[in-house]
């Protein structure tokens, strides 16, 4: 019987070391998959793109925010990111610019703050269009970083020192 309630003991607290190993992330990063689904369309001249715009902010914001992970079951992190892209490319000037709406989610569920952040890069519209997209997107996450961070409501917040939240709060802002 010791033996049994020992070996209990222990499955017990290997899955809170493993709880609490998994709340190291700042952020946790939700992107709709809906700007997947309905991509966007980018013009120039006589040839034209359809962006997903998703996937390559997903990939953009792993390399920006270092200590996120996405927002999905089993992961846990400080703040909820709800990322929003939008794109628009002005052929004749060959710029491309670009924007993210962030809303920041807190522990209780309610958004912090929205922050927006806009940038723009010059380049050519090619086959090779995700190149060009994904330094749009780390620029403007760059900046987003730093907007976070020095924010008021969210430094506030965060010296309240909550709990960590759960990924599966991002099953409710499909």
């Amino acid at each position: 019987m010791k033996k049994i309630k020992f070996y209990i003991f222990l499955i017990f607290a290997f899955n809170i070391i493993c709880a609490h190993a998994n709340s190291g992330n700042d952020y946790l990063i939700y992107v709709s998959s809906s700007f997947d689904k309905h991509p966007t369309y980018l013009k120039s001249y006589s040839i034209g793109y359809w962006i997903p715009q998703a996937s390559i902010l997903k990939n953009s914001s792993k390399s920006v925010f270092t200590s996120s992970a996405s927002c999905e079951k089993d992961h846990y992190g400080r703040l909820i990111l709800s990322l929003e892209p939008y794109l628009f490319y002005n052929p004749l000037m060959k710029i491309l610019y670009g924007g993210i709406s962030t809303k920041v989610y807190g522990y209780n569920g309610k958004i912090i703050t929205t922050i927006k952040s806009e940038d723009e890069v010059p380049g050519y519209l090619t086959i090779l269009h995700e190149k060009l997209i994904d330094q749009l997107y780390k620029k403007i996450l760059t900046k987003l970083q730093n907007q976070i961070s020095s924010n008021e409501a969210v430094n506030l917040y965060l010296k309240q020192k909550n709990g960590p939240i759960e990924g599966t709060f991002c099953l409710m802002l499909n």
